[in-house]
C-alpha cells in the first residue's frame, strides 16, 4: 500500500474500546453473518477477535460464512443473526418488504460499490451496450444480480436482451473460465481473485463497474438486527467499536489480518488473500469521502440518491426512511474512526 502506512495502527484502541470498568456477570454471545466465505474481505473481524477486542467489550462472537448479500441480509433481518456484514442496498430491499423486521446498517465500510460485470478482454465488453445479446452468469443470492435491473435502467440496456445462467456463488467463475458465459456479475475482488487462483492472467480480466454509470451506491457495511437495536443498544455500540478497531488495524497492516484469517482457515493462500484485502482497501474503502470523514458514516444526500435507485431497481412502493436504512447513533467518535495515517 502506498497511501497508508502501518504505523499508528493501534492509535485509539483504548478510546475505541474504552468502557466503564463494570463487572459483567456474563459475556454476551452474538451470531454474526459474514458477506461471503471466509476470505480477505472479512479477515478484519477475525483480527479483532484474536486481538481480544470483542472479549474486552464483553462479547463472544460466532462468525459464519454466507452465500452472499441476500443470505446475510435475510439472516440479520429475520433476527436469526444479531449482526451481518452485508450490502446496504440488498438489506434495504429486505427492510422495504419486511418493515416489521427492519434491520439497520450501523457502520459503513465500502464507500465505492464493487458491483460489476466481469469478463475477459477478448470478449470486447467495454460499455453496457456490449452486454446486449450476451450470456451472463450470476448467483441469485448476490447483490450484483439483484441490482442488475437498476444498472439496465441507468444505462438504457434492455434487460430482455441478456441471457442468463444462474449458479451457486462458488461456481460463478467456473462458468466464465469454461466459456459457458460471456461475463459474470459480482464483486470485483471476489471474482478477480477466484479467477486468478484458477489460472487466469490478471491482464486478461476486465471490469464494467456499476458505479461508473450513474449508480453512486454505498455497499458493504455492518448491520444490526431490529432486536439488537431496540433491546441491546449498548451491545451494538460495543460490537461496532470493536469491529471498527479491527478494521483500522487491518487497513494499517493487511498481513496481520490475513494471519488471523489463516488461524481460522489454514488452507488459505496467504499471498492471494493479502492481495485481496489490499484490493478492497484501495478500491472500496479508501475514497475521498472516507479520507475526509473517517470510516463508518454516510453522506445523507448520497444515501438518498442511492435509495431512489434501489426503490426503482426492486420496484418497491417505498423504501424505509434514511434513518432506518442507516442508523448513525452507534458510531464511535470520529477520531476513533479515522483511517490510519
Amino acid at each position: 500500500m502506498t497511501s497508508l502506512t502501518r504505523r499508528g495502527a493501534l492509535l485509539g484502541v483504548g478510546g475505541a474500546l474504552a468502557m466503564p470498568h463494570i463487572a459483567r456477570a456474563q459475556t454476551t454471545a452474538l451470531k454474526v453473518s459474514l458477506n461471503a466465505p471466509f476470505d480477505g474481505s472479512n479477515a478484519a473481524f477475525f483480527l479483532a477477535d484474536q486481538k481480544g477486542y470483542y472479549a474486552k467489550a464483553g462479547l463472544q462472537c460466532q462468525f459464519d460464512s454466507s452465500g452472499g448479500a441476500v443470505e446475510s441480509s435475510t439472516r440479520v433481518g429475520s433476527g436469526v443473526y444479531d449482526f451481518a456484514f452485508t450490502d446496504i442496498n440488498v438489506l434495504t430491499e429486505f427492510d422495504a418488504r419486511n418493515p416489521d423486521h427492519a434491520a439497520s446498517d450501523v457502520f459503513m465500510l465500502y464507500y465505492r460499490s464493487p458491483l460489476c460485470a466481469i469478463s475477459f478482454r477478448k470478449a470486447g465488453i467495454t460499455k453496457p451496450a456490449d452486454l446486449a445479446g450476451r450470456t451472463l452468469g450470476a448467483a441469485q443470492t448476490d447483490g450484483a444480480y439483484r441490482l442488475f435491473p437498476a444498472f439496465c435502467k441507468q444505462t438504457a440496456l434492455d434487460p430482455g436482451s441478456v441471457k442468463w445462467k444462474t449458479v451457486d456463488l462458488r461456481l460463478r467463475e467456473t462458468l466464465l473460465l469454461r466459456g459457458d458465459v460471456d461475463a459474470i456479475l459480482g464483486f470485483d475482488s471476489t471474482s478477480y481473485f477466484n479467477l486468478v487462483r484458477a489460472g487466469a492472467k490478471p491482464d486478461d480480466i476486465a471490469f464494467l463497474y456499476y458505479s461508473d454509470f450513474g449508480m453512486p451506491l454505498y455497499s458493504n457495511s455492518l448491520a444490526a438486527s431490529k432486536k439488537m437495536i431496540e433491546g441491546s443498544p449498548d451491545v451494538v455500540k460495543r460490537f461496532v467499536a470493536a469491529s471498527a478497531q479491527g478494521w483500522r488495524d487491518a487497513i494499517a497492516d493487511p498481513l496481520v489480518a490475513i494471519t488471523a484469517l489463516q488461524k481460522k482457515d489454514g488452507l488459505i493462500d496467504v499471498k492471494l488473500e493479502v492481495d485481496k484485502l489490499n484490493w478492497v482497501i484501495r478500491k472500496q474503502i479508501v475514497t475521498d469521502e472516507s479520507r475526509a470523514h473517517g470510516l463508518g458514516g454516510v453522506d445523507p444526500d448520497r444515501l438518498a440518491r442511492s435509495l431512489a435507485i434501489v426503490k426503482d431497481a426492486f420496484d418497491l412502493p417505498s423504501v424505509p426512511s434514511p434513518g432506518i436504512v442507516f442508523n448513525p447513533g452507534f458510531l464511535p467518535p470520529e477520531d476513533q474512526r479515522r483511517l490510519p495515517a
